[in-house]
Parts: C-alpha cells; structure tokens; sequence
C-alpha cells in the first residue's frame, strides 16, 4: 500500500518550503512538502518530517524553527539533496528570534516556538506557534511541486 500512496501523492501538486532550525548550535534545514497553517486562535503551524530517517529530531528536540518560503528552486534542491553541513555553505541566511536561521532569499517567512510533537506512523507532525513572520518581497512566483518536479505559479496580486 505505501508504493500505492507514493505514486498517487506524486501526482498532486503540492506547495514547498524550507523549515530550518538551531539544534545544539548547528543549523538544520530541510525541504518540505508538507507545511501547512493549523489554527489562526493560537496561531499555529505544522509539517511532517520522516521519523525512520531521522529528520524529526532537531525539530523535536529544539524551541524555535522557521519556514522559509523559497522561489529558487537551486536552494529547494539544496535543502533537499546536499548532505546537511554543507546546506547552509550555499546560503546567505541571518538568525531570527529564536536563534534559527532567516534565509535571504525568502520572499516571505514564518517563524515559530515549538508547541507539541505528534507522532503519527513513519513521521512526526511538528507543531509551532508562530511568534513572527514577514512577507520580504512582493515580486515572487510561488512554486508548486508534482511528480519530481518544481513548477512556478503566475498570478497577479
């Protein structure tokens, strides 16, 4: 059944981000398919990182993360593929309120405090309460990813 949901999920279009944290004074970073706003009273947000593979654990084990909305598709990759100390040598980044790392290509963020950890199956849903966020840039094309590959969003605010 997993290889059924694979390459079904592989087919629906889904939005992209980066969720970075400070995790026992290492930045951590990774590229997400799975972010998403989960209650406006508090104010939280979520994302699901891969238990078996271990990408739960700086988040888990940290107070604050940020998630990055990226439109470079070359620093989507980065976050995705490259090994882990090499993704932040790519990047100019500065530090937010928690500590975790602000990318400066980001045409917008959100920064939150860790709320609770569920674990669910092979992965981990993170929670965070968001304690700051901005909107960097108005001139930005959203990317979408489906089977593979990262695809631009036109549109007109």
């Amino acid at each position: 059944m997993a290889e059924v949901i694979r390459s079904i999920m592989r087919y629906f279009p889904l939005g992209v981000a980066i969720i970075t944290t400070n995790w026992k004074g290492e930045f951590v970073g990774m590229t997400v398919n799975t972010f998403n706003s989960l209650s406006l009273n508090p104010p939280l947000v979520s994302f699901f990182a891969d238990r078996m593979k271990g990408n739960d654990i700086p988040y888990r084990e940290s107070e604050y993360f940020v998630v990055n909305f990226i439109d470079n598709e070359k620093i989507l990759d980065t976050f995705a593929n490259k090994p882990v100390k090499e993704r932040f040598k790519m990047v100019k980044f500065r530090e937010g309120l928690g500590k975790s790392p602000i990318l400066l290509d980001d045409y917008a963020y959100i920064e939150a405090k860790l709320y609770k950890v569920i674990d669910v199956g092979d992965h981990a849903i993170i929670i965070g309460e968001v304690i700051d966020g901005e909107k960097i840039r108005n001139n930005f094309e959203p990317l979408i990813y489906v089977n593979r590959s990262y695809y631009k969003i036109h549109y007109s605010p």
